[in-house]
């Protein structure tokens, strides 16, 4: 009886520490594979946006409002990427704390660009933006200490309280409303971002969950080291192809460029992957033409049959990017900016 009432409080202890684990819900899969490493061990995370929808017009399913409802902690990239996950946390989740990425102060961010040619935007100095300071000078300002990613100064909490009152949308699937200018939400594609977020988020974690603090930190410093050692390889692996020149079906990838130094030359879709006009399907044609480019990329989210038709007569070699892991069984971030690296290599040294 004894040894059967041991057993019982056990149980008990153990289902009252994991009750403790912050409900934690995320909106895509890259961060959900970041929240995932630092929580291994403790606690599961829940990913609200399906991998293989375009996160800029998704609306929500009622078991995902409820995961909202229910959730203590959303960690998301921001209303840039999904502006109708706004006005959600404010009706849905007001009592849950959230951790906004895109915005915390240590976050590598770029501007959008504007035109569908980048090149009078990159062959000058590889500037991304007519009055945006380089990436480098921006990376220099913000991650002079990144290499033993001190962050503990970043005050987390300044980005964890959701201010109410967002006008709501009434039909999220429109862009209408959602500005092509400002920053550039696909800023995962940056390794460097990956790995400050991570930080951030054991930070977090461990803020609400101290008892399982040293357990988010420790994972997390793996987490980083691992992506250190990534971007290190990548780097070396697409060295010799920063001559080369392509398209991008969406322009979601200037992040990655910047950091592995390769230069696209336009983009079908604009950064939220608005349609594209016949006017710039023309002048992208007219790019590949001009300046002799054959690798342009196609996406799972969206239609590949623009490249076909711009491409009509033309030699060219296409390969599938996949920015949000679409193709993932389970979300893995390291594997897929490796995947990303990889098709990029292969794309060019056709």
């Amino acid at each position: 009886m004894r040894i059967i009432s041991t057993a019982i409080a056990a149980s008990l202890v153990a289902l009252s520490a994991q009750a403790d684990v912050p409900k934690v819900v995320t909106d895509i899969a890259p961060i959900q594979a970041l929240v995932s490493k630092v929580m291994e061990g403790v606690g599961t995370s829940k990913q609200l946006l399906p991998a293989n929808v375009s996160p800029h017009d998704y609306a929500m399913r009622p078991s995902e409002a409820r995961a909202l409802q229910n959730a203590d902690l959303v960690i998301w990239i921001g209303a840039e990427l999904t502006p109708m996950l706004e006005d959600s946390l404010a009706s849905l989740a007001g009592k849950s704390e959230t951790l906004e990425l895109l915005h915390l102060n240590g976050t590598n961010e770029l501007e959008f660009r504007e035109n569908e040619s980048f090149l009078e935007l990159s062959l000058g100095g590889k500037e991304h933006h007519d009055d945006h300071d380089s990436h480098e000078d921006h990376d220099d300002e913000k991650h002079d200490d990144h290499g033993d990613h001190a962050h503990e100064e970043h005050e987390a909490e300044e980005h964890t309280d959701h201010e109410n009152g967002h006008d709501d949308h009434d039909d999220h699937s429109s862009h209408d409303g959602h500005s092509h200018e400002g920053v550039d939400p696909h800023a995962w594609l940056d390794p460097e971002n990956a790995r400050f977020w991570t930080n951030a988020i054991a930070l977090k974690l461990s803020e609400m969950d101290p008892e399982n603090g040293p357990t988010y930190r420790a994972n997390a410093a793996d987490l980083d080291a691992v992506l250190a050692a990534l971007q290190v390889s990548i780097s070396e692996q697409l060295a010799p192809l920063s001559d080369q020149r392509f398209v991008v079906f969406h322009d979601a990838y200037q992040y990655f460029e910047t950091r592995f130094d390769l230069s696209a030359s336009g983009a079908l879709l604009n950064g939220d992957g608005a349609s594209p006009s016949a006017a710039r399907l023309k002048s992208i044609r007219d790019v590949l033409i001009e300046h002799n480019i054959s690798c342009i990329f196609t996406e799972p989210q969206f239609n590949a049959d623009l490249v076909t038709a711009i491409g009509d007569g033309l030699d060219l070699h296409t390969e599938e990017l996949d920015p949000t892991g679409a193709k993932q069984d389970t979300p893995d971030y390291a594997n897929l900016i490796q995947t990303l690296a990889n098709q990029f290599e292969a794309c060019l040294t056709q």
